[in-house]
């Protein structure tokens, strides 16, 4: 039965074709319509922001990422530089008696750099603010000075010390890693580590250093 239907199929076909070559004169023949044209899509805006890690800092802006060690201390201020249109003058640090580091701060609004001057030792920072000179800064885990002690706790934050109480202690570590060839003051026999520490007034972060350490003895 199905094979009858065939030129019954074939004779329809036929028909039609006929019928559109015998259109009248005078009745306009349809034209397949012109595809719209693409209007390309704009770049999405991308907002500054500045990323602390354990081993530097990271700035993303429109025309992309950059990154920066502490153990380059010329490239991090660079990098601030570029990110906030500002390089503020050093002011040196004073040495704590017995010790000689020829240390120097640069200080931005949210934001303070401790280096070295002879640029032989890493530099670290601190972080007074939720913004770098108008530029929002916050760790890999998305905290910044503000956070809540639950968003550190969520976060796997811990306290320094084991007799201390991480709900209740005014610093907490986040993301340690070991260093090889040291000793952790805390936790003698085992490796010292290095981390970010946060400091807290009551359960807010009023800052953030990176990297700080378990085995340095100042």
């Amino acid at each position: 039965m199905r094979r009858r239907l065939l030129p019954v199929l074939v004779l329809a076909a036929s028909a039609l074709v006929l019928t559109a070559c015998t259109t009248p004169s005078g009745v306009p023949s349809s034209a397949p319509s012109s595809a719209p044209s693409s209007t390309p899509s704009a770049e999405p805006e991308v907002d500054p922001q500045l990323v602390v890690t354990l081993d530097g800092l990271t700035f993303t802006d429109e025309t992309g990422t950059t990154e920066a060690t502490f153990d380059d201390s010329d490239a991090l201020l660079a990098l601030l530089e570029t990110a906030t249109g500002d390089l503020p003058a050093p002011e040196a640090v004073e040495d704590m008696p017995g010790y000689e580091f020829k240390l120097e701060t640069y200080t931005w609004d949210g934001l303070r750099v401790t280096a070295d001057s002879t640029g032989e030792n890493p530099s670290w920072i601190t972080v007074t603010g939720a913004e770098v000179d108008g530029v929002p800064i916050a760790t890999e885990e998305g905290l910044t000075v503000g956070s809540t002690r639950a968003d550190l706790l969520a976060a796997d934050a811990w306290a320094l010390v084991d007799s201390e109480d991480s709900a209740t202690a005014a610093y907490l570590g986040l993301g340690g890693r070991e260093v090889p060839d040291t000793q952790s003051l805390t936790h003698p026999g085992s490796v010292g580590i290095i981390f970010l520490l946060f400091s807290l007034d009551g359960d807010e972060v009023t800052q953030i250093m990176s990297p700080s350490n378990d085995f340095s003895d100042i």
